[in-house]
């Protein structure tokens, strides 16, 4: 199918069929889940393929045992972090040098810019000193445009969550073009979920991707979207 048939194909599939997902299924959708654009380039996810039967059965637990997480042969937690942006900023710095790419602008982003913008403290200070410095940024930016964040741990996280997003996205179409459905979650136990995975405070829950053959009542209505006219301006 072409990408058109591919995008009208996906839907949010509740109940899935008694039916094995090939362990290479989820192997080549990962792997396009990593492909997905994501800012910087500094790649802050993480996708846990929950295979232990024990934490299967956790984790369905956390996700209020809903029809898509029971019926489902394979379930991937998605994350964002905030806190493994140094290690893969080093390694995107180390591929840089080797194709002799490192240009002064590179440099200067990844080293001075993107720690300003990810370091923060666990009482917030860092947050409160880069809102002070927001203020004289604000008035310069009445004249130019200005970068005016992230300031806080939460402006970070939005970023991370936003590019994990886009993962997710590119792991389930590769779903559907392999012939196989599925459905994210976000209603789920987020602190029994980060538990069962050993995830510390820097982590965030995205969603949760149940995978397997589309049951025939696994599509519960007809797709609505609404009119275009109330959400696409040309201005």
């Amino acid at each position: 199918m072409d990408f058109f048939e591919l995008v009208n194909k996906r839907r949010s599939v509740r109940k899935f069929k008694d039916e094995k997902v090939p362990k290479e299924v989820i192997t080549k959708s990962l792997d396009a889940a990593l492909l997905a654009p994501n800012s910087s380039n500094l790649q802050p996810w993480e996708f846990y393929w929950v295979k232990n039967e024990q934490k299967k059965l956790k984790l369905v637990e956390a996700c209020f045992s809903q029809n898509a997480a029971k019926t489902a042969q394979e379930l991937i937690v998605a994350v964002s972090r905030i806190d493994t942006w140094k290690r893969n900023k080093n390694l995107l710095m180390e591929d840089y040098k080797k194709r002799n790419k490192l240009l002064p602008v590179v440099d200067r982003y990844y080293n001075k810019l993107i720690p300003l913008s990810y370091v923060h403290d666990s009482f917030g200070l860092a947050g409160i000193i880069k809102k002070v410095f927001s203020i004289f940024i604000g008035i310069v930016g009445i004249f130019k445009p200005m970068p005016r964040g992230p300031i806080f741990k939460s402006d970070v996280f939005e970023i991370v969550t936003k590019t994990t997003a886009l993962a997710c996205q590119n792991f389930m179409m590769a779903v559907v073009a392999q012939g196989y459905d599925s459905c994210p979650m976000e209603g789920f136990d987020h602190s029994r979920i980060k538990k069962l995975l050993n995830l510390n405070s820097k982590s965030h829950v995205v969603m949760v991707l149940a995978v397997g053959k589309g049951d025939s009542k696994g599509i519960y209505g007809e797709r609505f979207r609404i009119d275009n006219k109330f959400v696409i301006k040309e201005v």
